[in-house]
């Protein structure tokens, strides 16, 4: 097994923070001042750079001709388990929304999707390949499957960030995170959320885009000027988070190797608060400073609850299962 890196589970720490806090207080994000800016300015770029690193780590999805079936399958598993789950605690469980991955198990049929792009990408040179995906992720736009069938509008939207992700390397990457020129995209960055912070409707133009399923509603070419720009901004965030991540192992390295289950158990509590419990009709919810504490704080516990070592092994056995049986050279089952 190759040697984990601090640097990138430590962005994974990050990014899963940033998941849960962002889902928790989504139910109440447009009636609080404070979580709605923080709110947009986690969107702008927390899933495209999980998606980067998902890329990043997929160098095994096809190799020497082989594509990686079974730990597809796993994703497929997990995914329909997890909406199921998901559908019949928000009372919303029927076959035809099985289908319908408008929340976040989403994220784990998508990666059947990169996973199915792989032999297409080994074959592309990156300039290729990277166009290639963008091309797919602009066009998506003017389909709308925004209610989430089989989550492609999603993956094809966030396909470049998968494909960028796939023709790096580490190597590039930690060497990337130590150049001084990042600190120009650190002040970019920070500059960016305050507009946000300053102007409750700076994003307007294009934040619909950020999430990855909504069509070009005001034109094709205004919609694909709007999805590039949610690309390149979710970019320089991704190099001002590079560039800011610690290095060094520490209990964010923990966390960020776990964050598949973290990802997982979180969401299905939140939907619980959701729809079996009163939770989210407090008013106090809506305060911009002890309301907003509360939602993060709570947040922070359940990233810290979910993330316990007793739930790693299940999740771990599934995606390692072996559900195609490997066959000797003379044809016969191992």
């Amino acid at each position: 097994m190759a040697k984990r890196i601090a640097l990138f589970d430590n962005i994974k720490g990050v990014l899963i923070i940033l998941v849960v806090a962002g889902h928790f207080m989504h139910p109440v994000h447009n009636d609080n001042l404070a979580l709605s800016a923080a709110f947009d300015v986690i969107y702008l770029f927390h899933m495209p750079l999980f998606v980067f690193v998902s890329g990043l780590f997929a160098k095994g999805a096809y190799r020497e001709g082989h594509l990686n079936v079974n730990r597809m399958i796993s994703f497929l598993v997990l995914g329909l388990a997890y909406q199921a789950a998901y559908l019949a605690i928000s009372g919303m469980l029927t076959p035809q929304r099985m289908l319908l991955f408008t929340s976040a198990p989403w994220y784990l049929i998508g990666m059947v999707w990169w996973y199915a792009a792989t032999p297409m990408l080994s074959r592309l040179p990156a300039p290729a390949g990277l166009a290639v995906s963008l091309c797919a992720s602009l066009a998506s736009g003017c389909i709308d499957l925004s209610n989430g069938f089989l989550a492609i509008s999603r993956s094809l939207a966030f396909l470049p960030f998968f494909s960028l992700g796939y023709y790096c390397t580490t190597e590039q990457l930690e060497h990337l995170s130590y150049r001084r020129g990042l600190w120009a995209a650190v002040v970019a960055a920070a500059c960016i959320a305050l507009l946000r912070i300053a102007d409750a409707h700076a994003y307007d133009w294009f934040f619909q885009m950020v999430y990855g399923d909504n069509p070009y509603r005001s034109g094709i070419a205004s919609g694909v000027a709007a999805r590039l720009t949610a690309t390149a901004i979710a970019v320089l965030f991704s190099l001002a988070t590079l560039k800011l991540v610690p290095k060094a192992s520490s209990k964010l390295t923990v966390l960020g190797a776990r964050t598949l289950q973290v990802y997982v158990l979180h969401r299905l509590i939140r939907a619980w608060l959701t729809f079996q419990t009163p939770f989210y009709h407090l008013p106090i919810l809506l305060d911009p400073l002890i309301g907003s504490a509360i939602i993060l704080a709570l947040s922070g516990g359940i990233t810290v609850l979910c993330s316990i070592p007793a739930l790693t092994p299940p999740f771990d056995a599934l995606m390692r299962m072996r559900w195609i049986p490997k066959r000797s050279a003379e044809g016969h089952t191992a």
